[in-house]
């Protein structure tokens, strides 16, 4: 009897071995898990999704610009401005370090589904439920360039898609048209304020 009460336990282990084994096989590498409701899903899910090496190099092409003659001080109010103008609230600047943030939270309607899914599917990483609402997360940063130097301005967007069971799946947004938009309202603050003009970083 002790044999079978042994033999049995051994499958229980073997089996949940290989279940582990066959849960980590099928995780994104590049994905990690922040917070974990348990089986029981009393909370929810959170995970974040690192940037594969061909996003990051695609994200260091869009999230800079330099500019001539200009200071930190003006740098950072043209930044939070483009912000505001994008819709972004609240907008927050921290002058002394030239440091801007910015949220926008809105609901995903219908026509947004598919997109949102796709964004995340081809990081191997569906979203399960419906997607629910998101969050864009935006921090500037301005190094001011001395000695007739240009100033660089740097962005990323942080989006964070939560779906209906309460789970969140969180990557940095890698898409030109959104750093593209970014860049375009902050030349469109700096109009009246310097003639420098704007080139990619």
């Amino acid at each position: 009897m002790n044999i079978n009460i042994h033999r049995s336990a051994l499958r229980i282990a073997t089996c949940a071995l290989l279940l582990a084994l066959a849960a980590c096989a099928n995780k994104d590498p590049n994905a990690r898990v922040t917070g974990d409701g348990g089986h029981l899903h009393v909370s929810s899910k959170q995970q974040t999704v690192e940037l594969t090496d061909a996003e990051a190099t695609t994200l260091a092409q869009i999230r800079d610009h330099r500019y001539a003659r200009l200071d930190g001080t003006h740098a950072a109010s043209a930044a939070a401005a483009a912000l505001q103008a994008m819709g972004f609230t609240p907008v927050k600047t921290d002058a002394d370090v030239f440091v801007v943030e910015g949220e926008q939270n809105q609901v995903i309607g219908d026509r947004w589904h598919e997109a949102i899914r796709a964004m995340f599917k081809a990081k191997g990483i569906p979203l399960h439920a419906k997607p629910d609402h998101e969050s864009i997360i935006a921090l500037v940063v301005a190094r001011p360039g001395y000695g007739g130097a240009e100033t660089l301005v740097r962005v990323r967007f942080t989006a964070t898609v939560w779906d209906t069971s309460g789970d969140s799946k969180t990557t940095t947004v890698v898409a030109n048209d959104l750093y593209d938009e970014f860049f375009r309202r902050v030349e469109q603050s700096l109009a009246g304020e310097t003639t420098g003009a704007a080139k990619a970083g």
